[in-house]
This record gives structure tokens, sequence and C-alpha cells, in this order.
């Protein structure tokens, strides 16, 4: 039982922060969808323009760290099938740094997304950046124990603070504070894993999951200490992470809440045209 509870928390605040996280931008992307209608798709090809080579430098740039190559990439080509961009790249599938890396390639846009909104609060709103920063370092300060309620009320609180610091009342006055909004905007609507990412994605889980459960095995008939120690080591990591994907979670959420204003807005501007 040992083994399994230190393996089910490495796992969970390592890669499975990431993946609930790609859920929730998966989710707020097919609710803006749903909410715009038909329209949703003219407002994700305009903000593709921005968003869209975010989402694709990100996963070109996990290719190299992994030792991919590319074979072949397009930041923004809006295709008639859907699809606005794409990085196609191969690997040596008995090379087990190149199949690990199929997971962070899968996950990229979540973390180079968030990674360019986390640089444009720091560039075009420092003193928001600033705020966020404060508000981040409470998250190693929460217990985090995945069957206690005080775990995710002291997140949510949190996160809560963040929206505050950024969408005050007090901030709607700065140009630059529009800018980081509209850019971030595109930047996290473009987000969302597609069905190849994922698939890729999965496999590289796989062996992270199998290379994680090998060494619990290890260390927990080798030093029962080393085990706890690194679940703790991976346990704090994961804080960094959290903290790291919140603004990009956040911004996803938003997208959704400006999915019923484009929608009254478009309705108003429809009743317009009838009369």
């Amino acid at each position: 039982m040992e083994i399994l509870y230190n393996f089910l928390y490495q796992l969970i605040f390592t890669v499975g922060v990431i993946v609930v996280f790609g859920l929730l931008i998966t989710l707020c992307r097919k609710a803006f969808y749903k909410i715009v209608g038909e329209n949703a798709s003219k407002i994700i090809i305009a903000t593709g323009i921005i968003g869209t080579p975010v989402h694709e430098l990100s996963h070109a740039l996990m290719c190299v760290v992994f030792g991919h190559k590319i074979t072949e990439i397009k930041l923004y080509q809006p295709d008639s099938d859907g699809t606005l961009g794409y990085v196609n790249h191969s690997y040596n599938p008995r090379n087990l740094y190149h199949q690990i890396g199929n997971f962070f390639i899968g996950i990229a846009p979540i973390l180079g997304g968030s990674g360019v909104i986390f640089l444009l609060m720091y560039l075009l709103v420092p003193g928001i950046f600033s705020e966020v920063v404060d508000e981040l370092k409470f998250i190693p300060l929460i217990s985090f124990n995945l069957f206690k309620a005080s775990t995710y009320s002291a997140s949510l609180q949190i996160f809560w603070d963040i929206v505050e610091d950024i969408f005050g009342f007090t901030n709607t006055g700065s140009i630059l504070w529009w800018v980081f909004i509209v850019l971030s905007f595109m930047i996290a609507s473009h987000m969302e894993l597609s069905t190849s990412d994922i698939k890729g994605g999965f496999k590289g889980f796989l062996f992270i999951a199998a290379l994680l459960l090998i060494a619990d095995i290890i260390m927990y008939f080798v030093s029962m200490p080393a085990l706890e120690a690194t679940t703790s080591a991976l346990t704090s990591f994961s804080f960094i992470i959290i903290g790291f994907l919140a603004i990009a979670g956040i911004f996803a959420g938003i997208t959704v809440l400006l999915a019923f204003v484009i929608k009254a807005v478009i309705a108003g501007i429809e009743k317009i045209k009838n009369r």
C-alpha cells in the first residue's frame, strides 16, 4: 500500500496536475463553441493569428528539447477542416527519452501558453504581476490532502484573489492592461489540446508512469525514507506547476464568460438588422 500511495501522489502532483488543467481548458473551449454557436469558428480563426503560432511553437520547442525531428511546421494556415496550424515530427520509438518527450510535446501548448501569458503580464502590467506572484507564494502553505475540503477551498480562495488582482476595476483605465487582456484571451483560446496532441501525450504518460512505479518499487525495498522524500519533493514541485498553470486556467474560464457577452452582442446586432 505504501508503494501505491506514494506512486499515486507522485503521479497526481506532477503529470496529473497538468492533465487536470488540460481538461479544464478543453471544457472551456467546448463551452465557448456551444454558447457562441456558428460564429465561434470565425472568432477562433481571428484569435488564431496570435494564439495558433504560440500553440505550434510550444510543440516545436518541446520537439527540440526532447530530440524529435521536426519534418514540417505551419504556424498559421487555416484549412477548411478547421486546422489552423500543425507541427509534424518524427522520433526513434526505441529511445526512452524520445518516448517520454511525447508527453511534454503533447501538452506543450498548455505550458507554452501559460509561459507567454506570464511573460506578457511581467512586461505589460508589472504591478499586477507582482501582486499575482505574492498570491502564488501562499500555495506552498496549503496542506495538500486530496481527502480534505480545506485543500480545495484554500486553493479556490487563492485563485479568486488572483482574479481580483488581474480584473480589478482600477486596472481598466490602463491601455497596456487592455492589450494584455486581449493578447492573453487570444492565447488562452488556443491552448486546447487536439486529438493528436492527446494521443501523443498519452504515450509519453505511460512511459513516465512506468518509470515512476519502477523507481518507487526499488526505493521501497532499498530505503523507505528515500521514497517518502521523493514524494515530498515532487509534491513541492507541483506547487510551481499549479502556480504556473493557474493564470492559464483563469483566462480559459474568462473565455466562457466572454462567450456570453459575444452572444449577447451578436443577438443585439441581429435585432437591429431586423428592424
